[in-house]
């Protein structure tokens, strides 16, 4: 796993997310974002698909960035410190990955960012672990998320960042 790519596309991310002014927005409709991307990686995983499972690995890592911005952690640190969960089954990873996502929304109006941190930290831990048990490079995932949303239009709709292709109307803001 490569850090220094890791460190990269995280600091792209977090950009891409400043540029947006996507930091401003609602913990608990990006916390909804993460888990309709780890309903998209489970079905992956379920159907044997291997590039909806790599995307959505990646898209879980930059759905994370998000969060740990708006909870006011740094995400490079979430992304990087995060190392493979010690599980031996990818069937542990997958139930511990939705346990630290849901104790995440649960905990979320808490003062303190331990709690917070604890969870990205965890939930990065499981994406890279499912990520080695596939054969994949997290990485790889991480950017082919990325390459995909770098120059993805939107705009605000109640608090949450709507993609062009998403909008109703296909209006823009």
């Amino acid at each position: 796993m490569d850090i220094d790519k890791i460190e990269e596309l995280t600091e792209l991310t977090r950009q891409w997310f400043i540029d947006r002014d996507i930091t401003q927005g609602n913990v608990f409709k990006q916390t909804l974002k993460l888990f309709e991307e780890l309903g998209e990686l489970c079905a992956g995983y379920a159907k044997q698909k291997e590039q909806l499972t790599k995307d959505s690995i990646g898209d879980c890592a930059v759905v994370v960035v998000g969060l740990a911005m708006m909870i006011k952690l740094d995400p490079v640190e979430i992304l990087i410190k995060a190392s493979r969960s010690k599980r031996n089954s990818i069937e542990d990873c997958f139930e511990l990955l939705i346990e630290n996502a849901s104790e995440f929304q649960f905990t979320r109006k808490n003062e303190v960012n331990t709690t917070g941190e604890f969870n990205l930290c965890r939930i990065i831990s499981h994406l890279k672990s499912i990520a080695h048990k596939l054969g994949y490079d997290f990485a790889d995932c991480f950017e082919l998320a990325y390459n995909e949303i770098k120059d993805r239009k939107g705009r605000w709709v109640e608090g949450s960042f709507v993609k062009e292709e998403d909008l109703e109307d296909g209006t823009m803001v």
